[in-house]
This record gives C-alpha cells, structure tokens and sequence, in this order.
C-alpha cells in the first residue's frame, strides 16, 4: 500500500510516500516559510521523486494535531482536497506520536514535546512503541514532576524539546535530547505509523470525516470566551 504522508502541524513541514516500511520518497523543510506556500509544491516534488503519480497513492495520511492551528488546517485542507477527488481515503495520525515514531525501537521514555508557548506544551509519553499516556498540554514544571516517577533513560523528542531539556534537567537526571536528525517530525514517520494502523485493523476514513485535533482552542476563541466571561 503506497501511502503519501504530510505534516505541517509545527515549525517544519514535511511530505513523504511510505510503502511497507520503505520510503520511497521524502521532503522536509525548516526554513520558516509559511506552510501554505510550501506544503503543495512539496506534494508535487515528492512524487516526481517518487516517479509516481498522485492516481498511485493508496492512502491519505495526516498529523491532524494537537500543533499549530493554521498548521493543522493547512495540512487537513491539503489532504482533504487530494482525497477528495480521487475517491481515497485518509488516516489521521496524533502528531505526537508520529514525532516519538524513530524511538519506538529503543527502551526508553520517549517524551514527545511540542512547544505550546506560556511555559506549556503538548506531550505524550511512550516505550517501546506503546503509549504510556493521552496526548495532553501541561506546564513544563508538571511534565517534570511526572517523569520524575521514572528510572529509564528519558529522551525528549520534538520541537519542544530543548525547552524542556534546560527547564528539567537540573530536576530530571536521567534525560537527553534526540538527535536533531529525528528531532522533528518526518513525513515518513506519519506514514509508518498509519502503516501501523492498518496493521492493528484501524479502518480509514473518508475525507469528510477527517477533522483537526486541538488540545486547546484557538487564540481568538479564547479571548474572545475571557470577554464574555467577563461582562
């Protein structure tokens, strides 16, 4: 099953096609553009790299959150589009776990970061592969009293990871920072873990069902519910 994955939830960007734990393609970026400009003209580019076209793909996948909210739309909107007119469908992967995905091999605490600003982020923990929690947002200092239960190496992963690394390590001995090669979440790993999915007999989804998810609303959401409150 050729899948083509995207993420465009957080600072990067990335697209890849996946096949039975193969990449056959991959693009990724860092560069600060805004992901509107860049996610489709990576779509196209992967798959001329590829030497496939988009009436070859099997399947959808996408981080659908929890990240940026104009980042999660783009990459939802950008899928829903292409799902759409070729009668495919999609899967929707937490890009969390897709960021904690190249641990999954290593006996240890992948604690997956992304930086959700106010001294918070959204995390998840896993082992092995196996989630050891919800995706949630939390306070930096509460994430650090919860990995204190832990004696196994911790390895934060994501872009709240060097954050996290200089607020805790002082507290939380036992802990690194991944590689800044798997740092940050790859089209591949999205594809893998819909891969893995599939595999558990998780079935797709259409288009239309496929929906963002938010750990927290939207800014102007909640200025705008603090107003109201307060008449």
């Amino acid at each position: 099953m050729k899948i083509l994955s995207l993420d465009s939830s957080s600072v990067t960007a990335s697209v890849a096609i996946t096949e039975n734990g193969k990449i056959l393609s991959e693009s990724f970026i860092n560069n600060g553009l805004t992901h509107i400009q860049t996610l489709m003209p990576m779509v196209e580019e992967t798959l001329k790299d590829s030497g496939l076209s988009i009436k070859d793909i099997d399947l959808f996948a996408i981080a659908n959150g929890p990240g940026s909210f104009t980042g999660v739309r783009i990459g939802i909107a950008s899928v829903k589009g292409m799902a759409d007119a070729l009668g495919k469908k999609c899967l929707a992967v937490s890009t969390l776990e897709a960021i904690a995905e190249p641990l999954k091999n290593q006996d240890v605490i992948a604690c997956a970061v992304m930086d959700a600003r106010c001294n918070q982020v959204y995390t998840a923990l896993f082992n092995n592969g196996n989630r050891l929690c919800e995706d949630k947002a939390v306070l930096i200092d509460e994430l650090g009293e919860e990995l204190k239960q832990y004696d196994k190496k911790i390895v934060f992963i994501g872009d709240g990871s060097v954050l996290c690394y200089e607020k805790l390590h002082e507290i939380i001995r036992n802990c690194e920072i991944a590689d800044e090669k798997i740092r940050y979440v790859h089209g591949s790993s999205v594809g893998f873990v819909a891969e893995e999915k599939i595999k558990n007999h998780e079935e797709p989804i259409n288009s239309a069902n496929l929906v963002p998810f938010y750990l927290r609303l939207p800014q102007a959401e909640r200025e705008l519910n603090n107003k109201k409150s307060l008449k």
